[in-house]
């Protein structure tokens, strides 16, 4: 499958509107974005859902929709793990609040995003969380 990146923090990133369906060029983009302060990034799929990741260093997190914005959302989830507060992943310059429930490990978020690259579904890592 192709998907397509878009960086939602960054508007100027020239990565935004990258097709890609190779692995090793999905970590390509992904890898670097541990070193920038927590935001917002998309997968667009061709076949009609995204995986919307929040990348940061300590915290990461994955939603997986429709690309039409239609329900259900689905956040992921480590069984067993329960944190209290909230981390922000920024989007538009707007730092955005995400229950750290939803915190996943930043290799784990690389997972699920190669997951969907090649199979355009949810991983099977994780929980996947109705919100």
């Amino acid at each position: 499958m192709k998907v397509t990146f878009f960086d939602r923090e960054e508007e100027s990133n020239p990565l935004n509107n990258t097709t890609i369906d190779q692995a090793s060029d999905l970590m390509e983009i992904l890898d670097p974005s541990q070193t920038r302060a927590p935001f917002f990034c998309e997968l667009i799929g061709e076949n009609g859902f995204n995986l919307l990741l929040g990348l940061g260093r300590t915290c990461s997190c994955a939603q997986y929709n429709r690309s039409d914005g239609s329900a259900p959302y689905f956040m992921a989830v480590v069984p067993g793990q329960t944190r209290e507060g909230y981390a922000e992943f920024l989007m538009g310059n707007t730092a955005t609040p995400v229950p750290k429930h939803y915190c996943i490990a930043f290799d784990m978020a690389k997972q699920l995003a190669v997951h969907f690259l090649e199979t355009g579904d949810r991983s099977p890592l994780v929980s996947w969380e109705e919100i």
